[in-house]
């Protein structure tokens, strides 16, 4: 088993549609991979408040959900979210998170741990 630590950091500009921000990578015939996300900040850096919905799909249901919504009174201009403040989010493979905004720009932030299982010999 393997361990990766990584940052996703994605601008977002455009608005009116959910944008991809993280896929947990696909699993091979030869690995099997899962990601906790470990922080999930939106930064408002727009010029007025924004609502913000964040969406998580299940690729192996092909199911998506809203997860987390903040109206534009809680969603300022210069004001950080924390998506994930309910806890760490686990994604399995091909298991993917969108932001949707109502005024942009915006910017997203995203601490990952990925796990890669070694699938030879079995």
């Amino acid at each position: 088993m393997a361990i990766e630590y990584k940052n996703a950091l994605v601008d977002i500009t455009s608005t009116g549609s959910y944008q991809t921000v993280y896929t947990c990578p696909t699993t091979t015939t030869l690995q099997k991979f899962t990601a906790i996300v470990k922080t999930f900040t939106v930064q408002n850096n727009a010029g007025g408040s924004s609502t913000l919905d964040v969406q998580m799909t299940d690729n192996s249901t092909s199911v998506s959900k809203r997860i987390h919504h903040d109206d534009s009174s809680d969603f300022h201009t210069d004001e950080t979210i924390n998506a994930a403040n309910f806890g760490p989010l686990v994604l399995e493979s091909q298991d993917s998170l969108a932001v949707q905004i109502s005024n942009q720009p915006c910017t997203v932030f995203i601490s990952v741990m990925e796990i890669s299982e070694d699938l030879k010999g079995l």
